[in-house]
């Protein structure tokens, strides 16, 4: 949930290796058509991993599915992921990565403080309603790796960011005086409950739709005075 409250621009590089230096007149290296056999098929286990995670869930999915939807052996996967929970560790930092993306990317950094929370909080919940997101992230993930699968949350950056980016806006007077640091956990709880709520929900979508003016007002009641800040 943290990343989703930095705003950062990230440089996606090409996964093809670079070229080996030659004179031009020679085939290509064995070693640079290895590599690129190698990351071919670890991309081909993931994709295919993440396609039947998003569709079966977790424990409906067997890894000789993987393999066969890969088109590859048992062995290749086992040859890149240890087991079928390292796996979906792996697909689940890359789809946590994209939905935390696609999170910052409704975040104005020219809006106020209260604005750009409630634009945080509410952009998650709305990505929470992807079905492929909802399943590996909210359904799966904290039953398989936990409620922290990247480790405490006051050590993620985002948290620290939010911390910081809190107490500057409590020193401007944008939001009441209380600890940044109990606020950031309490958010980022917040904006996770809702997540949860959705995704366990019969109809996500009406869940989300009455989320929406609960947590607008709570999240604006951190705003002095009338809260229209």
């Amino acid at each position: 949930m943290w990343r989703s409250f930095v705003r950062f621009s990230r440089c996606h590089t090409d996964r093809m290796p670079r070229r080996a230096v030659t004179d031009g007149s020679g085939p290509e290296p064995s070693a640079t058509l290895r590599s690129r056999h190698v990351e071919a098929t670890r991309r081909a286990v993931l994709g295919a991993a993440r396609s039947l995670f998003g569709q079966k869930g977790y424990a409906q999915t067997s890894v000789d599915e993987i393999a066969a939807a890969a088109l590859v052996t048992k062995g290749a996967v086992y040859h890149h992921f240890a087991d079928k929970k390292a796996l979906f560790r792996a697909v689940y930092s890359e789809v946590e990565a994209e939905a935390q993306a696609r999170t910052a990317e409704a975040i104005d950094p020219a809006g106020s403080a209260i604005d750009q929370i409630v634009a945080g909080v509410s952009a998650y919940l709305d990505v929470a309603l992807d079905d492929e997101v909802r399943r590996i992230t909210l359904i799966d993930g904290p039953t398989v790796l936990g409620l922290e699968p990247e480790g405490p949350a006051d050590q993620q950056p985002g948290y620290v960011f939010l911390r910081s980016s809190l107490a500057t806006a409590i020193a401007h007077g944008q939001i009441i005086d209380l600890d940044p640091g109990v606020l950031a956990h309490l958010i980022g709880g917040l904006a996770l409950l809702g997540g949860l709520l959705i995704a366990r929900a019969s109809d996500p979508d009406e869940t989300r739709a009455a989320l929406s003016p609960a947590l607008d007002a709570m999240l604006r009641g951190l705003a002095p005075g009338d809260g229209s800040r």
